[in-house]
C-alpha cells in the first residue's frame, strides 16, 4: 500500500476513535430534552425553564460535538460542570421569533413552547441558551445546571403508538433520522398515513442532494391518532380535535400551517431516534411551514406541487434555508433587519457578504445582478428575498426556495443542504 494512502487511513481511524472517545466520555446513548418557554413581545424576550426530560434514543451526531454551523436565531451550549469544558453546542430557530415581527407582537405579550435536545450526560452539566443579536453577536438568556441523576427528570411516556420504518439504510449515528408524525389521521386512517409517509419519502428522494445521500437517511412513520380527521382552519370556523393541535392561519396567513404544541410533538418524536421532525397533515388544503431545527409541517394530499412543497419546507427546517420569495403585505416582511447580515446561507444584505456565496461568484458579476436570460443560469446577487423586494439578495434567479416551478435547489442551497447532511453524519 502506498505510504500516503496508509497514512490517510491511519488518520481517519484515529479521528473516528477520538470522536468516539469524546462522546463516550461525557454522554450516554439516551437523549436529554429541555422544554422551556420563550415569552415577550416585539422588543423584549425572556426564557423560562419548564422541565427536563430523558428520551430513550439519541439519534444525533457523535462527532463535531463542540462545533456548530452558525445557523438559527438561537443556540445552546452544554458545559461540563467541573471543568467548564464545552461538550456540546447546537443552534435552532423558533416560531416565537417569527411572531415577534408581526403587528400583534407590538400590542401584547405571548409565550411559545420550545424544546432543545442533546445526548444525555453522564455527569452534572450546565446549559446556556443564547439568542442572536447579529450575524456573529450573541446574548445569554438563561443558564442552569442539573445532575443526570435528579429524581425530578421525567421519562418520556407516550401511549402505545404504532411506528413503521419507511426506510432504514444506516445506524442512527451515521444517518439523518427523520420522524414523520401523523396529524389529523383517525384510527381507521392508519394505512393511509403509512401510504402518505411513503409518498413523502419518494418526494424527498426526487430532489438532490437527498437522492445522492439516500444511503444516509432513515425515515420512521409515527401513527399518532386523532379524534377528528383533517386539520383546523380557523378562518373557516372549522376546528378539529387532532393529536398535535395544528392549524392554518398562523399569524393570520391563510396557508401558514403550524402547531403551538411543541412539547407534544417532541413526545411523539421520542419514540424513535430523530434528527428532524416532519409532521404530515391529513388535508388537501395547500400550505405548510418549516422552521430550522424545529419541525416541518405540510399537507399530505395537496395536489398543488406536493413534491416541491415537501422539499421547500424541509429546506427550511433541515438546512436553515430562507424563503427567497417576496409579496406585498407579507405577514413576515418585517422579520429581517437590513442593517445586519441574516444568518441563513441563501440570502444576504451585503453587510457581511464575504461569509456567504461571494467567493462562488463568476468573475465580473455585477452586484446587484440584472435578471437577464444570460444571468438566470448563473450564481449572482439578485435583489429580492426574505419577503422583501428591496435590500435583500438571493444567489440565483430561481430556486426551490423561491418557486414551485424551479427545477430544484440552486447551487448555493444545494451545498447548504449537503453541508448539513455531512455535518450530522460524518
Amino acid at each position: 500500500m502506498p505510504k500516503p494512502i496508509a497514512f490517510l487511513l491511519l488518520f481517519l481511524l484515529c479521528s473516528t476513535s477520538l470522536f468516539s472517545q469524546q462522546f463516550s466520555e461525557f454522554f450516554t446513548e439516551k437523549a436529554c430534552r429541555i422544554d422551556f418557554q420563550l415569552s415577550g413581545n416585539n422588543k423584549n424576550t425572556s426564557a423560562y425553564l419548564s422541565k427536563i426530560v430523558q428520551e430513550p434514543f439519541w439519534g444525533g451526531r457523535r462527532a463535531h460535538l463542540a462545533d456548530d454551523m452558525n445557523l438559527g436565531e438561537y443556540r445552546f451550549m452544554v458545559l461540563d460542570s467541573v471543568s467548564n469544558k464545552l461538550i456540546y453546542i447546537d443552534d435552532f430557530s423558533t416560531l416565537y421569533f417569527e411572531w415577534q415581527s408581526t403587528p400583534e407582537a407590538s400590542l401584547v405579550n405571548k409565550s411559545f413552547e420550545q424544546s432543545i435536545q442533546f445526548p444525555y450526560p453522564q455527569k452534572s452539566v450546565k446549559v446556556v441558551i443564547e439568542r442572536r443579536l447579529d450575524f456573529d453577536k450573541w446574548e445569554k438568556m438563561i443558564q442552569f445546571g442539573f445532575s443526570p441523576d435528579d429524581k425530578l427528570i421525567r421519562k418520556t411516556k407516550v401511549a402505545e403508538v404504532p411506528v413503521k420504518t419507511i426506510c432504514k439504510t444506516a445506524s442512527p449515528e451515521k444517518a439523518i433520522d427523520i420522524a414523520v408524525i401523523a396529524e389529523g389521521y383517525t384510527a381507521k386512517q392508519r394505512a393511509k398515513f403509512y401510504k402518505d409517509a411513503q409518498q413523502l419519502a419518494d418526494n424527498l428522494f426526487s430532489h438532490e442532494p437527498f437522492l445522492k445521500y439516500k444511503s444516509r437517511i432513515n425515515i420512521y412513520a409515527i401513527a399518532a391518532l386523532s379524534v377528528d380527521t383533517g386539520i383546523t382552519k380557523p378562518q373557516a370556523a372549522n376546528w378539529r380535535n387532532t393529536a398535535l393541535g395544528s392549524h392554518y392561519y398562523t399569524f393570520y396567513s391563510d396557508r401558514y400551517l403550524t402547531t403551538p404544541n411543541v412539547f407534544t410533538v417532541r413526545d411523539y418524536a421520542s419514540l424513535v431516534p430523530y434528527d428532524a421532525i416532519y409532521i404530515l397533515a391529513n388535508t388537501k388544503a395547500y400550505g405548510g411551514g418549516g422552521i430550522y431545527n424545529f419541525y416541518t409541517l405540510a399537507s399530505a394530499d395537496s395536489k398543488r406541487a406536493q413534491a416541491e412543497v415537501t422539499v421547500h419546507e424541509f429546506g427550511h427546517s433541515f438546512a436553515g434555508l430562507a424563503d427567497e420569495y417576496f409579496y406585498d403585505n407579507d405577514a413576515l416582511n418585517g422579520m429581517y433587519n437590513l442593517k445586519n447580515e441574516p444568518w441563513e446561507p441563501n440570502i444576504t444584505t451585503l453587510v457581511q457578504f464575504g461569509a456567504k456565496w461571494k467567493k462562488d461568484l463568476p468573475q465580473g458579476t455585477p452586484i446587484p445582478t440584472p435578471p437577464t436570460e444570460e444571468n438566470k443560469a448563473k450564481i449572482g446577487v439578485f435583489e429580492g428575498g426574505g419577503y422583501l423586494s428591496k435590500g435583500i439578495y438571493r444567489p440565483y434567479f430561481d430556486c426551490r426556495m423561491r418557486t414551485n416551478t424551479a427545477k430544484g435547489f440552486c447551487p448555493v442551497c444545494l451545498k447548504a443542504v449537503e453541508d448539513r447532511i455531512l455535518f450530522l453524519t460524518e
